[in-house]
């Protein structure tokens, strides 16, 4: 049932000047639902082998979507360099990313407002926040 649920929420979100759909990890209905006719689409993933995996499905997904793309590594620094590599070969931009923050990871688990408690973490996503206004992304 979650694709009506989530065709319901985009259509309350229709005249929003803003608006995030967050979709499940992978490439089954409802992620193919969240980001259809979408503005632009932001895969989050994470710099390991499986990570890389989910990003290249994914990544498929969008193109036959014909969306724009683009990534954001979190935890970034776990690993080695392939998820960079990767994107930097299919033309996929690099957007952002989420260091691999102990204090990020506390405050999420004591359900703290991550923004509030690492102010780093703020920052970087207000500058994501602002390129993605200012049509950064392509």
């Amino acid at each position: 049932m979650s694709p009506p649920a989530i065709r319901a929420v985009k259509d309350l979100a229709e005249d929003a000047d803003f608006a995030f759909i967050d979709a499940p990890p992978g490439t089954s209905c409802p992620a193919v639902e969240a980001i259809r006719g979408c503005d632009l689409v932001l895969l989050v993933t994470e710099p390991t082998p499986f990570g890389l995996h989910d990003l290249k499905l994914a990544i498929e997904m969008v193109r036959a979507l014909q969306l724009p793309v683009g990534v954001v590594v979190n935890r970034a620094g776990i690993a080695g360099d392939e998820v960079y590599r990767y994107c930097t070969s299919h033309r996929v931009s690099i957007v952002g990313e989420i260091s691999d923050d102990r204090k990020v990871a506390e405050a999420y688990s004591r359900g703290r407002m991550i923004a509030e408690e690492v102010p780093a973490f703020a920052r970087r996503i207000h500058s994501l926040l602002q390129r993605i206004e200012r049509g950064g992304i392509r």
